[in-house]
């Protein structure tokens, strides 16, 4: 098949195979590389008995603390309090009353810090409403076929993992790439490179859909109310 999901699948099987061999560490780079790729804030609309909504998240080059800030903002236009921070610097949750939890995709896999703060904060998360959403490449094109493949690689082994935890909703994004400002590692560059190759892009691309962001969120806000 010589679709442009053929052509992804062989890329990831490939990098796949690059990281096997080159044995690279998930957690020496994957962090945020600059302050510029976190976002942390909040909002406190004057209903002090709103619901208390915890957005924590876990980027790299900021791609996924953008989408979770948006998603942050819709949130509090429909009046809830909102926190967005990254997971690592979650230290409580108990006064929250729901929780998104989010994660950019690195070297095929969620990112470290979301999954220890799914590990961490397990009992609070399993008995209070959560959503999940990742962002990565694959993505890039909306298609069932894709949402079928990403559910599979990176959605469900993490559910499987967290019987207790069932997500409201599932949020799956298109993530964005730019040579010009971010910093990559050697291994990110070649496989970036690669994946330029096949889907026709030099040095940036964003496939962030920000009206299915904004409707995923109004999706959540509406199963948290």
């Amino acid at each position: 098949m010589k679709s442009l999901d053929r052509l992804f699948h062989v890329l990831c099987v490939s990098a796949g195979l690059v990281v096997t061999v080159c044995m690279f560490s998930i957690s020496s780079q994957a962090y945020p590389r600059t302050d510029n790729d976190s976002i942390e804030k909040s909002c406190r609309p004057e209903n002090d008995i709103a619901r208390k909504i915890l957005i924590a998240y876990d980027t790299i080059h900021g791609s996924t603390a953008e989408v979770a800030a948006t998603i942050g903002e819709d949130l509090c236009a429909m009046g809830f309090r909102v926190d967005v921070k990254l997971a690592v610097n979650v230290s409580n949750v108990d006064d929250y009353d729901g929780f998104i939890v989010a994660s950019g995709i690195y070297k095929f896999t969620w990112l470290p810090d979301a999954l220890a703060f799914l590990d961490k904060f397990k009992e609070q998360i399993e008995t209070k409403p959560t959503a999940i959403f990742i962002v990565c490449s694959g993505m890039a094109e909306d298609t069932l076929d894709n949402r079928v493949s990403i559910q599979k690689a990176f959605i469900d082994p993490v559910l499987r993992k967290h019987p207790g935890i069932g997500p409201v909703s599932v949020g799956l994004f298109g993530g964005a790439v730019d040579f010009t400002n971010e910093q990559y590692t050697v291994f990110e560059k070649i496989v970036l490179r690669m994946l330029g190759l096949i889907m026709h892009f030099k040095d940036k691309a964003d496939w962030r859909n920000w009206d299915a962001i904004d409707a995923w969120a109004a999706e959540v806000g509406d199963k948290m109310k």
